[in-house]
């Protein structure tokens, strides 16, 4: 039997919420704009305004992508309608156009929308004790991550934590075609379970897609919470 533990990508070894909240607050002071809490939520509203009533965000390939994550996808190598790539190219710059007329800005959107790819990229890393606790797990398991998103940005997000190398499998549902938490997702995972691999452990931070992901395999699972980290994960594994 060969033991493997699944992992989750965002807000379970990465911050990704409070990471996009950081790299706002972080664009409004290059921009001169008093970065309160409340003008971070304006931004946040604005983005996910114009993601939301994008008529292409229903796409595979981008379903499972969130507004904050939008403002700094890469969408131009997405197998996907030229029309789709074109019609979503630009979203960032449109999000941020809305949030600073919201803040009653005239600062350029497209300034705006570089600095938050820049410092947002420069905040993908690990939580402290993520490294350990994955290598402690690889001692006896091999480590497979599941991750909601387009494969650009969340391949991207990977190689950029440099934890990549630690992965023996990476499942992201826009190349699966079925969300986390799906049926379909399960069945994806479970037909790469060859040569005795069976899994003993689910890692995640949610009780929807990390959770059913467990559920739907019959797979244990741990949560990760504000009292649970990931770097708990090793001692919570029973597997022999």
């Amino acid at each position: 039997m060969r033991p493997v533990v699944i992992v989750d990508l965002d807000d379970c070894l990465i911050p990704d919420g409070a990471a996009a909240r950081a790299a706002i607050a972080a664009v409004l002071d290059e921009l001169a704009i008093a970065a309160t809490e409340q003008a971070v939520d304006t931004v946040l509203a604005a983005a996910r305004r114009e993601w939301r009533d994008h008529r292409r965000v229903t796409h595979r390939e981008v379903e499972r992508v969130a507004s904050w994550e939008a403002l700094w996808a890469d969408f131009h190598e997405l197998p996907m309608p030229s029309e789709t790539v074109q019609a979503l190219v630009g979203n960032d710059v449109r999000a941020w156009r809305l949030a600073l007329d919201d803040l009653g800005s005239t600062a350029d959107a497209a300034r705006a929308a570089l600095a938050f790819r820049r410092l947002r990229r420069a905040l993908v890393r690990p939580f402290p004790g993520v490294e350990s606790a994955l290598d402690s797990l690889r001692e006896r398991h091999e480590l497979w991550l599941a991750t909601d998103g387009c494969r650009s940005l969340q391949r991207a997000k990977i190689q950029l934590s440099g934890l990549a190398d630690r992965f023996e499998r990476v499942f992201v549902s826009g190349e699966v075609g079925h969300p986390k938490g799906t049926a379909e997702f399960t069945a994806a995972v479970r037909t790469a379970l060859t040569d005795g691999r069976t899994v003993c452990l689910v890692a995640g931070d949610s009780t929807t897609t990390d959770l059913l992901l467990a559920e739907t395999g019959g797979w244990p699972f741990v949560q990760i919470t504000d009292e649970v980290r990931f770097v708990d994960v090793p001692a919570l594994c029973r597997c022999s």
